[in-house]
């Protein structure tokens, strides 16, 4: 990872990458939040997301309600109404719940969408599911709670966090799950490193075609069967060495993988996600040898780093801490065309905000966006887009937040 310096608080970055040589310095946009639309609340809302069906309608997930509502994407309307109450007890300790939904690519034609949701059962009473529901053929703002189909179902889960829980289809028309690495501290299970298992990975699975007596399909490209020196990864697995991304997500226009993975006690980490990709935990934390010695076997030159990383503790280089990365989009709306081709995310604990610039998986140039002294503090639990690329930030007083230019 280049070297970089940050020029505080909200200028330009110039950096070193190597080779390569030196960089220009890039402008990235002074913003501030709002309230995207004042007249609806939510309790605890973890996801927004869309069909696209050209109903200009926007879904949002209550973590431990385990609600999904549905609203015109209007920012005068108080139009919310209930889309699916999910119809099986689930768990509800801090980080478990109703975590993820996406909508089918062909949603419009086959009504389909799948939720990951924390379920109540099995031998340590908690695992993982992902399922698939219908939409009712007579009411486009209806879920039919019955058609629940489950598709993919996790292992017991010894613990109640790390679970990972977003979901969403890539541009291959697959479905990518994230998973934690099964949760308490240190990496009990040291499932990190271990491919063999479906814990500390993104998995892709195809859910069109069922093969294998299993509801799902592999893609054919995934890394088990693709290339011999994956033979022994679970066959669902995409990329490991993840303690537990919270969210990723997809540039609409150059399909590129983000996934922000959540640290222990020193580093958060943003990272651009490839197919067999192992990303180091818990042999490191960010760029960081972790203070407890991995005991599988890891080559440095196997480890793919993060494009980026802060620490837990402000230093004199790194006053834009935090303590718990919140994944986000790169954005591709209209609104704010200086921020075009950033990736945005932020930090649940300090409500700061991030954009990050990159260009051929090197980063360019990145800093905050938002001044934090100057505004309430969010409690950042998620971000979303619509179908024009506009960028919305979930936080836990209920509301949905945009960015706009700063006054």
């Amino acid at each position: 990872m280049p070297c970089l310096r940050r020029l505080w608080p909200l200028a330009a970055v110039v950096l070193s990458i190597g080779s390569v040589g030196r960089a220009s310095a890039q402008e990235l946009p002074r913003l501030r939040t709002e309230v995207a639309f004042p007249n609806l609340r939510f309790d605890r809302p973890v996801t927004l997301a869309y069909p696209d069906d050209g109903s200009q309608l926007l879904f949002v997930v209550e973590q431990h309600a385990a609600k999904i509502w549905s609203f015109p994407n209007d920012p005068q309307t108080s139009d919310k109404r209930l889309f699916l109450d999910l119809p099986r007890k689930i768990a509800t300790d801090n980080e478990e719940g109703l975590l993820g939904l996406a909508f089918h690519p062909r949603y419009k034609e086959n009504g389909q969408f799948f939720v990951y949701y924390s379920a109540q059962e099995g031998r340590t009473g908690r695992r993982s599911v992902v399922s698939r529901f219908r939409v009712r053929s007579d009411d486009p703002r209806a879920a039919d709670p019955g058609s629940e189909e489950r598709i993919w179902v996790s292992e017991p889960d010894p613990f109640s966090n790390h679970n990972g829980g977003h979901i969403a289809f890539g541009p291959d028309g697959y479905l990518y799950i994230t998973l934690g690495d099964s949760g308490a501290a240190d990496d009990p299970l040291l499932s990190g490193q271990n491919p063999t298992d479906w814990w500390g990975s993104i998995l892709r699975i195809d859910v069109d075609k069922p093969s294998q007596g299993k509801p799902y399909g592999i893609p054919e490209d995934n890394p088990r069967l693709r290339d011999k020196k994956f033979a022994n990864w679970a066959p669902e697995v995409y990329a490991i060495g993840l303690r537990n991304v919270w969210k990723f997500s997809f540039d609409r226009l150059t399909g590129t993988l983000w996934a922000a993975d959540v640290g222990q006690n020193l580093w958060e980490e943003v990272n651009i996600i490839s197919n067999g990709g192992n990303y180091g935990w818990s042999a490191r934390e960010g760029l960081h040898g972790f203070y407890k010695p991995q005991k599988r076997p890891v080559r440095r030159s196997d480890l793919i780093d993060p494009i980026f990383e802060y620490p837990h503790a402000p230093t004199p280089d790194r006053p834009d801490h935090g303590l718990s990365i919140t994944g986000g989009y790169v954005y591709r709306g209209q609104r704010l065309p200086e921020l075009v081709g950033v990736y945005v995310f932020g930090d649940y604990e300090t409500g700061r905000i991030w954009g990050l610039r990159q260009e051929g998986g090197k980063l360019t140039a990145w800093a905050e966006l938002i001044d934090v002294r100057a505004q309430p503090k969010l409690n950042i639990a998620g971000f979303g887009e619509d179908a024009a690329g506009e960028l919305y930030i979930l936080a836990f007083d209920g509301r949905i937040y945009r960015l706009a230019p700063a006054r």
